[in-house]
């Protein structure tokens, strides 16, 4: 059966609603969305990347009517993808994903400029069935990158990061938004601290070269939105800086020397490399900054744990962030 025909038929079947049984059997057989299908059950177990999640039941027919919604957003067929968004959300009142998926139809459905007006309702009421789901952020984040309205972008981006560290285009969105404020040494931070204790894809590895580059001012705002890699932490190392200790004794110039040193000795230490960086910003020599950030070079061995500590809190300085180790 062709990728139409099978959307059509699943179409026929949401409409019809012939049988509460063929409906479930169709959202069941073709999405494959849940592990478990029992109507009259209030929680349902879910698998997702090999976590078993109990979540609340969800009717069939919602599962069914928010994938033919995604099929018709995939095509760029927005009118279509908001009749059955909507069907959805009769269907499933309590969904913030559905509401997501509303407001990025309604924002791409108009004109770049008019999107975040749009959309602001349906973001607005998914956050507030629940505040803590990233895509309202994210989405919002897209629409907002798409008005140029990259301020407010960034702070959506952010938040959508704060709640789950691990997405990979919210974090390329992210770097997005600093270029495009011209804060190209941020944004190259970000992708270098985001690759370097996470496996990344080669969408995000071809941003993180782009922005490596004299024009990255240019080249990372050509990054585009994929699909997420499965990421997978790798171990920690030992401690390969001895700045570190200076730095916590607040003799900045002498942190910076020795790290300096010890990353001129091995330019691959990307402990000290992060103590540079850390140092240079205290210090506040910009010029210090921009060299030290240009002096790393791969395959390295991931920062330490105290890299880490002091590479989170350098982040949150320079993007008002607080980033998940």
């Amino acid at each position: 059966m062709s990728h139409v025909t099978l959307l059509q038929a699943t179409e026929r079947i949401a409409l019809h609603r012939r049988s509460r049984w063929a409906t479930r059997l169709a959202c069941c057989a073709l999405l494959t969305l849940c592990s478990a299908c029992a109507e009259g059950s209030s929680n349902v177990t879910r698998m997702a990347n090999g976590v078993r999640y109990e979540g609340r039941f969800i009717s069939p027919e919602a599962y069914a009517d928010y994938t033919i919604g995604i099929e018709h957003e995939t095509r760029g067929e927005y009118g279509k993808a908001l009749v059955w968004y909507a069907q959805a959300r009769s269907e499933d009142p309590e969904s913030p994903e559905i509401w997501a998926r509303i407001g990025a139809v309604q924002c791409s459905s108009v004109a770049a400029q008019d999107g975040p007006g749009t959309a602001a309702h349906a973001f607005d009421n998914g956050l507030r069935l629940d505040s803590d789901y990233y895509g309202n952020y994210f989405e919002r984040a897209r629409c907002e990158e798409r008005a140029r309205d990259f301020n407010r972008g960034l702070a959506d981006a952010m938040a959508a990061v704060a709640r789950r560290p691990g997405d990979e285009p919210a974090n390329l969105l992210v770097a997005r938004l600093l270029q495009a404020l011209g804060r190209s040494a941020d944004a190259r931070l970000w992708l270098e601290a985001f690759d370097s204790f996470r496996d990344a894809s080669p969408a995000m590895k071809r941003a993180l070269e782009a922005a490596r580059k004299p024009n990255a001012a240019n080249a990372s705002s050509q990054a585009a939105d994929g699909a997420a890699a499965p990421l997978n932490a790798p171990g920690r190392t030992a401690v390969r800086s001895a700045a570190f200790a200076e730095l916590r004794a607040g003799e900045l110039e002498s942190a910076r020397k020795r790290a300096e040193t010890e990353l001129g000795a091995d330019p691959s230490n990307s402990d000290a490399w992060v103590a540079a960086l850390v140092a240079c910003d205290a210090l506040r020599d910009n010029a210090c900054f921009d060299s030290a950030l240009a002096a790393l070079r791969t395959p390295s061995l991931p920062p330490s744990d105290t890299a880490l500590l002091f590479l989170s809190d350098l982040l949150a300085r320079r993007t008002g962030a607080t980033v998940s180790r």
